[in-house]
């Protein structure tokens, strides 16, 4: 089985309710991968990510995403 590297980039936001994990995280996994199924595959519960962006692209979770992709993770927002 071939494995495809994928870069996870996590925002402030998930990494203060999420603490031991850092800013960027580099796995390998078999590609073609959902966002959510990469989201387990990392241990972020996919509940926590508001949106994602693959390569400058916002993508829905149940998303496909291919090989050397760059993901940004975002989670929830407050503001006034």
């Amino acid at each position: 089985m071939d494995l495809t590297p994928f870069q996870i980039h996590l925002s402030a936001g998930i990494r203060c309710v999420i603490q031991d994990k850092p800013a960027t995280i580099v796995i390998q996994c078999p590609a073609p991968m959902t966002i959510e199924q990469l989201c387990r595959e990392i241990g972020i519960p996919a509940v926590l990510v508001a949106f994602a962006v693959v390569d400058g692209v916002k993508k829905n979770m149940d998303d496909l995403i291919n090989a050397d992709a760059a993901i940004h993770l975002f989670g929830t927002m407050a503001g006034g």
